[in-house]
């Protein structure tokens, strides 16, 4: 990257395949194919009733036999109303419940806090697909499940991680991709696929039935059945697995103690119907199983013991605190103290010490693995006080006397692998740049080839330049930049703000990353150095290192710009303009192999090169691609709001004093939550731009923003006076301001938007 050193480069990317600063979905329209048009018609002309209460019209087709609804409708059922349980180990509250029949018609609700739903399903006709978007003990999780008529009315249906194989199984693939390519066949609904698939279901998973159940005991019903608590029945089944997406599959994995059940089984929906099958714990195993399942209620009261010390207006002190922390305790790379410090006792901006978990209720603990009756790896739910959201951590806990201590992970730090889609400019095309009159691109030392319009050339203001940057690199086609070597560095800086031009179109383009989120705060304080390696990554890995001295970045950033917010690659480039067609090839097939959940290796060194340890992270399942989410992206993306608001677009220089003089900040920016069911707003970022007139040096101030203060205010930011919460070095100053906004989906991908003065809305 070419450096500018008589003044900050007034570009926001880096000519390089990076992130660098980058800073419910409308559902398709189902276009019925021919066959099913026919069906639904014949069914429309030969409807019959349906007993006990049925509202929704069913064609024959889809009728089940008379020996699937027998007896009186199940406790709860309402006429014309769709009830049932949403849990994932844990009940699923507060989740949003979405109905979708063949035509596209949809009903939704919420469930309550013990996961229970009731929809009614006027206007919606034939087979349902049950989709549920919530926190399954503070991470996000989409689950879906199938109703057919008769159910409404006369029986529940549930919703879990075995209902969402289930219903794989039944529509030959992932029941949110199909949703989101317009596939569904509901068609496939009826007694004997809903049968089979379950069938298929209860097979995988007949070794953890058998730990709950008995060997002997009959098989359960889980689309329909009584779900019961987490530590029996179907809820205990649930507890004791883990279903993640992986590409157009699934991982499914037990929580028993030995590694072949924490290892899994691939299971594809669209695959022969021969499935493998979770191992069969030993004897010792079952029975740490059980004793685990039966320990649930005490560590849950064991947990909210310890939420009572965040409830009082004071913040706990250290050794409340420490009381609870097993004396080996190691987490995410903290100690107890400094997991006390910088955790438990975190504190927001301008708010009193410890105010970030005020009245937190540690919750909801979810199974994750199982040593024995008194030693749990548990996920556990941080909830917070609206309009915080919550959030989780996953621990190992140990029983000692009245109380469950937390021993921590054990891991040196805290690591997550994400998609990354940005919606940002879309660049102008490089011909018709090059095309302008006076254009001339010429080679700068050994930077790649530069572009640019004299003065006076062309349509140039005179004096300076007009800066394209180089063709070669990602922020071509976004700004050109004025440049001028006359007046003082404020003065270049105003003539910058005035003469600069915005080329790209704003907010009109999705490009998708792959991020490598290493926390920077939460990381054994031994680490100089992170090295990850796995598919598209260079044979030697790809190297992070903590941000430079002053930047209060989160995340470890790459290790050849430590001082800019860069710890992604895009997935859709490949580096090196230099590469050959065949090294491209290689790299660009390597990408699409990362997206079929890869595992990459996270390697911690110190700063004399020694390994101190080896983590894993998996991709999760990608996004939808680039286009769609284009096109959808008030669907997907927590969005600023500024086009019909030109005075608060981010243009250069709005915040330079060109006498140095302490500045407030006046912002009243409008945003947009993202309206998919599935999406949450997660993150929020504003930084001050800041440059040294005289040394070149550059960086970024963080600003108090966050999301907590977004929900808080709106649909806009609150008009403040904002002051930057710390000095800026010793003779710099402000240049440019930018934001980003980042939601998450139920995968836990990442969606971000920014504003900044090469995307000012």
């Amino acid at each position: 990257m070419a450096r500018h050193r008589a003044h900050p480069p007034l570009t926001l990317h880096q000519e390089r395949p990076t992130l660098h600063r980058a800073l419910h979905r409308t559902l398709p329209l189902w276009q019925l194919q021919p066959q099913l048009r026919l069906s639904v018609l014949a069914g429309a002309l030969c409807l019959v009733a349906c007993g006990g209460g049925n509202t929704v019209d069913e064609p024959a087709s889809f009728k089940l036999l008379p020996d699937d609804l027998v007896g009186a409708p199940c406790a709860g059922c309402r006429e014309g109303f769709l009830i049932g349980q949403a849990h994932d180990g844990v009940a699923l509250a507060d989740a949003d419940v979405l109905l979708i029949d063949a035509q596209g018609q949809t009903a939704r609700g919420r469930t309550d806090a013990q996961g229970r739903y009731a929809i009614a399903t006027t206007g919606l006709s034939g087979a349902l697909l049950v989709q549920v978007n919530g926190l399954s003990s503070g991470e996000p999780v989409q689950l879906h499940s199938l109703a057919v008529a008769v159910d409404v009315g006369n029986r529940a249906v549930h919703v879990s991680p075995l209902t969402e194989l289930m219903a794989a199984f039944v529509l030959g693939g992932a029941p949110q991709d199909l949703l989101q390519q317009g596939r569904i066949d509901f068609m496939r609904i009826n007694a004997t696929s809903l049968r089979s698939g379950q069938d298929r279901v209860r097979n995988l998973v007949d070794s953890s039935w058998a730990v709950i159940a008995g060997a002997s005991a009959a098989a359960p019903d889980l689309r329909n059945g009584e779900q019961g608590p987490a530590h029996q029945g179907i809820g205990a089944l649930a507890s004791l697995i883990e279903l993640q997406r992986v590409a157009s599959a699934y991982r499914l994995s037990g929580v028993a103690g030995d590694a072949a059940a924490q290892a899994g089984v691939q299971v594809d929906p669209v695959a022969s119907s021969v499935d493998a099958v979770l191992p069969a714990p030993s004897t010792a195993q079952a029975t740490a199983l059980q004793a685990g399942l039966a320990a649930l209620p005490d560590l849950e009261q064991s947990l909210a013991r310890f939420s009572q010390l965040f409830q009082s207006d004071q913040a706990p002190n250290a050794p409340e605190l420490q009381a609870w922390l097993a004396p080996e305790f190691r987490h995410t790379g903290l100690d107890a103290a400094a997991f006390i410090d910088q955790v438990l006792l975190q504190t927001e901006p301008g708010e009193a010490p410890g105010s970030s978990l005020r009245g937190v209720r540690f919750e909801r603990p979810r199974l994750v693995q199982v040593d024995s009756a008194d030693r749990l790896r548990v996920r556990v739910q941080l909830s917070l006080p609206a309009p915080a959201l919550p959030r989780s951590e996953t621990m190992w806990m140990r029983k000692v006397g009245d109380r469950w201590l937390w021993e921590g992970d054990g891991q040196t730090g805290l690591v997550r692998l994400r998609h990354l889609s940005i919606l940002g400019p879309k660049p102008r095309e490089a011909a018709d740049l090059l095309a302008l009159p006076g254009m001339r691109c010429a080679a700068s030392g050994a930077a790649d080839t530069r572009c640019a319009v004299e003065g006076g050339q062309g349509d140039a203001p005179s004096g300076g330049q007009l800066d394209y940057g180089s063709p070669q690199g990602e922020q071509f086609g976004l700004l050109a930049h004025y440049r001028s070597e006359a007046g003082s560095w404020q003065e270049r800086l105003q003539m910058a703000r005035q003469r600069t031009r915005l080329l790209a179109t704003p907010s009109a383009q999705v490009s998708q990353h792959l991020a490598f989120e290493v926390d920077a705060r939460r990381i054994d304080p031994r680490v100089s150095q992170v090295r990850v390696q796995g598919t598209g990554l260079p044979e030697q890995g790809l190297s992070l290192v903590r941000p430079a001295e002053g930047q209060g970045f989160e995340q470890m950033t790459l290790a050849d710009s430590p001082e800019q917010d860069s710890h992604a690659l895009r997935t859709d480039r490949c580096p090196g303009s230099g590469s050959s067609a065949a090294e491209h090839t290689v790299c660009q097939a390597n990408w699409a192999k990362a997206q079929v959940g890869e595992v990459y290796r996270f390697s911690f060194f110190d700063a004399q090169g020694r390994l101190l340890q080896t983590q894993t992270a998996r991709l999760p399942a990608p996004p939808a691609p680039a286009a769609q989410l284009q096109a959808q992206a008030s669907q997907w993306f927590a969005r600023f709001d500024l086009q019909a608001e030109p005075a608060q677009q981010p243009l250069y220089a709005r915040v330079l004093d060109p006498e140095r003089r302490q500045q407030a900040l006046d912002y009243r920016w409008a945003w947009q939550a993202p309206k998919g069911a599935s999406q949450q707003l997660v993150g929020a970022k504003l930084e001050l731009h800041w440059g040294h007139p005289e040394t070149g040096a550059q960086g970024q101030l963080q600003l108090p923003l966050s999301a907590r203060s977004l929900h808080a205010a709106g649909s806009h930011l609150l008009p403040a006076q904002l002051l930057p919460t710390a000095a800026l070095p010793t003779g710099a100053l402000p240049v440019w301001l930018s934001a980003r906004l980042s939601s998450r989906d139920a995968q836990g991908n990442l969606y971000m938007h920014y504003i900044a003065p090469n995307n000012p809305f």
